[in-house]
């Protein structure tokens, strides 16, 4: 008795030809993305071999004038990112808002009015000035960015030091949190990393603003896995609510050397140096230098 028989065309049928074709398309999709991936692994090597200057300002959203045209927002936190790969060491410094400088083509003002008069270009132009070095990129992130941003994560466990109670209509701020260990949602968060009556006013502000990015960044790098699947949202908040021209090599470059770091040994944050002038931070330019130099000796 014949138990089994096969018959072969020879021949593939359709299914058989779809198969293949896709076997062939997932095999060459894999290729080159391994292709992309150690060609973008090895230029980001290059990229930790110098520092990186990079400007991050927070701001509100673009508004429209009387005369229909767009309004520059003024940048309302201010930070110098100082990234030196091969010390293993990041360098976050706190412009403060009110520090008086001098704006090209506008004469002595405050810091944060710089964009306000030229947009990123003069802040730009201000900060090297004032810094004594140059800005290779910029990160330029709105409210409600920080917002979602903080939302997505779960919120920030962070110590409220004091009652903060402060209501803005005209700038959409209500601030209204209680002292103590809690965890901040997005809109709780960013009262509290703009709340400013203090006795120093901007130069307490921005020592809690230290800390709360220190603690945000620690949150972010312990999500693990869980970041992954978040990327879709976070690709979404970047899309909408952020501006910036880190490249994508740049990009894989930090993000490897964010594994290496111990915030708590390798990353250092301090407020730009100076002394209060009537109702401005005039900053002291020989101890900026002197604050960069112990950085990367």
């Amino acid at each position: 008795m014949e138990l089994w028989t096969s018959t072969y065309s020879g021949r593939p049928n359709s299914w058989q030809k779809f198969l293949l074709i896709f076997s062939l398309i997932i095999f060459l999709l894999l290729s080159t993305l391994y292709i992309v991936f150690l060609r973008m692994y090895r230029i980001s090597s290059d990229i930790m071999e110098h520092p990186l200057n990079i400007l991050v300002m927070g701001v509100d959203a673009e508004k429209i004038d009387d005369n229909g045209e767009i309004e520059r927002p003024r940048t309302d936190t201010m930070f110098f990112i100082t990234v030196c790969s091969q010390q293993r060491k990041v360098g976050v410094f706190s412009i403060p808002r009110d520090s008086l400088v001098d704006i090209p083509g506008y004469g002595r003002d405050r810091i944060n009015m710089a964009h306000v008069y030229g947009g990123y270009e003069l802040t730009k132009q201000v900060v090297e000035e004032v810094m004594g070095v140059p800005i290779q990129r910029y990160v330029m992130i709105n409210f409600e960015g920080f917002k979602e941003l903080v939302d997505l994560v779960g919120g920030v466990e962070i110590e409220v030091d004091k009652r903060m109670l402060y209501t803005d209509h005209s700038a959409g701020l209500e601030i209204n949190l209680q002292p103590g260990t809690q965890t901040l949602n997005g809109e709780e968060a960013l009262g509290y990393v703009r709340f400013r009556r203090d006795r120093l006013g901007d130069i307490t502000r921005v020592g809690r603003q230290q800390a709360f990015l220190k603690t945000l960044a620690e949150k972010i790098m312990g999500q693990g896995w869980d970041l992954v699947l978040k990327f879709p949202a976070l690709f979404r908040i970047g899309r909408k609510h952020l501006k910036t021209d880190v490249s994508l090599v740049e990009l894989v470059a930090l993000y490897r050397l964010s594994r290496r770091l111990n915030l708590h040994q390798d990353l250092v944050t301090a407020t730009l140096p100076g002394e209060f002038s009537g109702p401005y931070w005039s900053l002291s330019t020989e101890k900026i230098e002197r604050m960069l130099q112990e950085l990367t000796p």
